[in-house]
């Protein structure tokens, strides 16, 4: 009986050994699963401050936008008219029209004002009618189901558009562009291109420019790239599935 205990003595060894063991492999896995959770909830957390910092920077960036046209529209623009009717020049009336007419234009690029009851379509036109003068570009826009869009989603649309059109005016030395804007039941397609000068991929990393359509595009979660064109010129396209 002795010899028989004596002979399960190793067994009961292993077997209490491979327990702990086991055991061990249970805690360290635990350990490894807290640590994994801890470390997600970490990254949600500092994915939802920068949401958070995003968000504000954005409504502020809009709240400045619209005090700055408030008032040069309710203070230049009518400090304008009255030094307009005070003079007596023609030619100097015509520079202070002028001057209202640029007055005028900023207000409205700066806060947009029909924007809350114009289509996508309709707010792009708006903001390419004045350079008619000075600009051949062609606006081509395709919304066969009639796709409106909720404020907020156009205004970052349109401040991504706004941002292409004014670097073509500022750095591609050309007069002619093309704007493509088709909407259908599931994504928006947005392609701008000139025939200018063309970029280097510095210029377009490093502008303020540029960090503010990164911004909006992020926010309504749209993918975006600058590309050249063909012969000459760069090429902007942008894609925002809203149905994400």
């Amino acid at each position: 009986m002795e010899n028989f205990e004596e002979g399960l003595a190793p067994l009961k060894w292993i077997i209490g050994n491979l327990i702990l063991f086991f055991g061990l492999l249970v805690f360290i896995a635990l350990l490894v699963r807290k640590y994994v959770q801890r470390i997600k909830r970490e990254s949600e957390l500092e994915v939802h401050y920068q949401e958070a910092l995003l968000n504000t920077s954005i409504e502020i960036q809009e709240r400045e936008r619209t005090r700055i046209a408030s008032e040069v529209h309710d203070n230049l623009i009518a400090q304008l008219y009255q030094v307009k009717l005070l003079n007596n020049e023609k030619e100097l009336g015509s520079y202070i029209t002028k001057s209202i007419q640029t007055a005028r234009n900023i207000s409205h690029e700066l806060s947009p004002p029909l924007i809350d009851n114009q289509t996508l379509e309709e707010t792009f036109e708006g903001f390419l009618y004045p350079l008619k003068k000075e600009y051949k570009y062609h606006f081509y826009h395709k919304n066969q189901e009639g796709i409106i869009f909720d404020n907020t989603v156009k205004l970052h649309l349109f401040r991504i558009f706004q941002e292409i059109i004014t670097n073509i005016q500022k750095h591609a030395k050309t007069n002619r562009f093309n704007v493509s804007l088709k909407i259908n039941l599931n994504y928006v397609l947005l392609v701008v291109e000139d025939f200018g000068v063309g970029f280097q991929p510095e210029q377009i990393k490093n502008g303020l420019g540029s960090k503010n359509i990164e911004l909006r595009a992020k926010q309504i979660h749209a993918q975006y790239k600058f590309k050249a064109n063909q012969p000459k010129g760069s090429k902007f396209i942008l894609a925002y599935d809203y149905t994400t």
